[in-house]
């Protein structure tokens, strides 16, 4: 779209960006990165129109289109356009140096500013001011006794460039607004004040001056500020001009968007609408946020996406669907099968590892792609989702919390959640205390953020369920009928005696009998000597024992995990008698279909996940799930008292056929008492420090400290490090070939205690041409990261 006029006596005299970072690799001008910069504008605002009104700001969008269309305007200084042309003159760019140009765009504000009142002038003021750096840092660069200073980065301004300009916005400014279909949705034209040309230095220095008083001011105000019906119309402000200012930046195309259709979704999954069960039903007609209870394996991701169709069949404006999961592997896969439901380019992924996984994916999309290219594509996906782009992005929720603790670009974070739809799976995979935080978050944008969500279990325990209605207020609980509970009985419990280490005869036999054995461990030192015993009493038999556990590198696991899934796969047609040993890295979103399992004992929801991968497809009658005993010390990894819980809940049920309905109830029984005292005092605390110092500190216009920064990074247990050996060696190959993605894929995480113990026995060094740590620990693709020798 090329619009119309276009302010052609400026076209080549004022610049915005160098060759380098403009399209095509040609400099860009200063009008077409503002054209691009107010297309993007307006598919934000066509995205959530009626936004102004709900947050109580109605005119919004007409203070972020002016302040969009001048937004650069500093940038026509004399010291700026030297600094982006090879022959600038090179004074000039010395001085410039450290300035700000959004700072100098203030010097053309009082042209439009006509018929604005003081507060929607300072919205304008502080939209055009603080679109690049924070209010703190402006302030350390500007002072009230820099006059002088700033009127020498006028010297060189032509009467010709200030004329253009101010033609450029007379002439342009409101039929462009027309244009793009801003006219209807609360822009409006302005006066245009003009400014003489004799003075306009003075006049220009004194007008920056008074704007940056005036913001500073407001922020030091906003500081104190913690009423979030007053902060959110400013983080959406904000929010919303980088938004608009980094996509045109990188020459992101029009915004895209899908339709959140019941049919699409049912065609898409391959479901009669008459096939569906009764909670399915109950979703799609469900208004405003919901729980599930519902079976695994009954269709609880297509009762969701049912859910959100529903809401905007209902004339609820979803701007936005996020699906919300705990583990990357979870995300990966749902990320695949939402793919099938809405297309490739409409669904993002995001987490820690997400550039490596779109690598991967096009790698394994296209075997004549080079690793290059492949890495090009998946940082541009990455860049995608950074700016926002995908009309649903599956993620986890510590993205949301790098929101909430103001990690950079948060109020754009923040302004995509907007009318957004959340659907939460896997719930009880947080512990207390991220639980808490997790729940504070979408209690904060449900409320200011006019979010709904879906939250759904298999089991919703009583204790956590009061918490998840606390933070969604009104909420509907929707449940399987107790007549598809019975129907998707499929395990029958075996509680074993002793220790698993102690039992190995029982699984060799069961395996002996061509049966599919899950073997799922704790630790992973266990699994791994599991594994070489099992191998061992097995190498005669054409049963393949597999491995899966956290201490892969990212190429092993994969290779794995895929190799996993063509022998055990619900839908695969490789299917072969495996013994698969993991650790609880099997609880998650793979998708395999074993005949039986022996694990160590786990806390009920664990042991449920577990389950979960035996007999998935339903097609074996009655499996018998085997649990050991012992150790009921949690092993360091769990709370001793719910191991000794479900122990108790397990030995009465011994021998009986799995009822999922009626988890709820033992998990209520396992947490009564001390653990539930416990665990209510622990959440209470880390709610209320959280509402205090992060939701409380959340305003606009300022970054996280470094204070912040650590809180969040604390979030995370683990530090990717590269054994020493084969694998040091073929990394350094692969940086230096340039193929930084694929050397990222044989780091290893570690936890940090684990880390830290090591450096302390001199098994971690530092490489400096590297700049990673590495581990002088043996490692290989069978057994992974080995501290058997430790």
């Amino acid at each position: 779209m090329k619009l119309q006029p276009w302010p052609n006596q400026i076209e080549t005299t004022l610049l915005a960006k160098s060759a380098d970072k403009g399209q095509g690799n040609q400099p860009e001008s200063l009008a077409q990165h503002t054209a691009y910069v107010l297309m993007r504008l307006a598919d934000f605002i066509h995205l959530r129109p009626n936004l102004p009104q709900q947050i109580g700001q109605p005119r919004l969008w007409h203070c972020l289109y002016w302040a969009a269309f001048l937004h650069d305007f500093g940038k026509a200084m004399p010291g700026f356009q030297a600094v982006l042309r090879k022959d600038g003159d090179e004074t000039r760019k010395e001085q410039w140096r450290g300035q700000r140009h959004e700072v100098f765009s203030l010097a053309f504000l009082d042209w439009i500013v006509e018929g604005l009142n003081p507060e929607e002038k300072f919205l304008t003021a502080a939209a055009i001011v603080s679109h690049h750096r924070d209010a703190d840092l402006l302030r350390e660069l500007y002072n009230r006794d820099e006059q002088e200073r700033l009127a020498e980065h006028f010297e060189g301004f032509t009467s010709e460039s200030l004329l253009g300009l101010q033609n450029w916005l007379t002439t342009c400014g409101w039929s462009w607004a027309q244009q793009l279909g801003l006219d209807k949705l609360g822009v409006d034209t302005v006066a245009v004040s003009s400014t003489p040309e004799n003075h306009f230095v003075d006049y220009a220095v004194s007008r920056i001056q008074y704007w940056l008083g005036q913001y500073q001011k407001q922020f030091r105000r906003l500081q104190r500020q913690r009423n979030g019906d007053i902060l959110v119309p400013l983080l959406t402000l904000r929010g919303t001009l980088m938004n608009s200012d980094h996509s045109a930046s990188a020459h992101a195309d029009k915004l895209p968007s899908v339709q959140f259709m019941a049919d699409e979704v049912l065609t898409s999954r391959k479901i009669p609408r008459e096939k569906l069960h009764t909670h399915q039903t109950d979703a799609e007609i469900t208004q405003g946020s919901a729980l599930l209870i519902a079976p695994t394996g009954s269709g609880k991701t297509e009762a969701a996406l049912l859910w959100a169709t529903g809401q905007v069949a209902n004339q609820y404006q979803a701007a936005r669907l996020f699906y919300t999961l705990p583990y990357q592997a979870s995300m990966n896969a749902m990320q695949k099968r939402l793919n099938e439901t809405f297309g490739e380019e409409n669904v993002g992924l995001q987490h820690g590892r997400a550039l490596l996984t779109l690598y991967q994916q096009m790698m394994e999309r296209d075997e004549e792609i080079t690793p290059k290219k492949a890495a090009q594509q998946a940082r541009w996906l990455k860049n995608l989702n950074q700016l926002n782009y995908p009309p649903v992005r599956v993620f986890s929720p510590y993205q949301m919390l790098k929101a909430m603790y103001r990690l950079k670009g948060y109020e754009a974070q923040l302004t995509d959640y907007h009318n957004a739809l959340f659907i939460f799976d896997e719930i009880h995979a947080y512990e207390v205390k991220r639980l808490a935080l997790i729940l504070k978050t979408i209690e904060y944008l449900r409320r200011y953020y006019n979010a709904r969500f879906f939250i759904m279990s298999a089991t919703f325990p009583k204790l956590i369920r009061e918490w998840l209605v606390a933070a969604l207020g009104s909420t509907v609980t929707i449940k399987a009928t107790p007549s598809l509970f019975a129907d998707f009985q499929r395990h029958q419990i075996q509680l074993m005696e002793g220790e698993l280490l102690q039992n190995l005869d029982l699984i060799e036999a069961d395996a002996r009998k061509g049966n599919s054995v899950l073997v799922v461990c704790n630790l992973v030192d266990n699994a791994q000597q599991v594994h070489d015993e099992l191998s061992e009493r097995l190498k005669n038999v054409d049963i393949e024992v597999m491995l899966l556990h956290g201490r892969f590198n990212q190429r092993d696991r994969q290779e794995k995990e895929k190799l996993v899934q063509d022998y055990t796969g619900a839908k695969s047609n490789k299917q072969k008698p495996v013994v698969l040993v993991a650790t609880q890295v099997v609880e998650v979103s793979l998708d395999i279909d074993l005949d039986t399992i022996y694990t160590e004992p786990a806390p009920l929801e664990a042991l449920v996940q577990r389950f979960g991968r035996v007999n998935r497809a339903m097609k074996k009658g009655i499996c018998p799930v085997h649990v050991f005993t012992e150790p009921q010390d949690g092993q360091h990894i769990y709370d001793e008292r719910l191991i000794k819980g479900t122990l108790r809940v397990l030995a009465r049920e011994n021998g009986r056929p799995l009822d999922e309905s009626a988890i709820g109830q033992w998990l209520d029984e396992i947490y009564d008492g001390e653990i539930a005292a416990d665990w209510q005092k622990e959440f209470a605390q880390t709610a209320q420090e959280f509402e205090e110092v992060v939701v409380g500190s959340l305003g606009p216009f300022s970054s996280a400290n470094h204070d912040f920064q650590e809180k969040f990074n604390k979030l995370f247990d683990g530090i990717d490090i590269l054994p020493a050996g084969d694998l040091h060696n073929e990394y350094h190959d692969l940086i230096e070939e340039g193929e930084i993605l694929e050397a990222k894929r044989l780091l290893v995480s570690i936890s940090w205690g684990r880390f830290h113990a090591l450096r302390n026995k001199g098994k971690i060094r530092w490489c400096d041409d590297l700049k990673l740590n590495i581990v002088d620990v043996p490692y290989t693709s069978a057994l992974g990261l080995d501290f058997s020798q430790e």
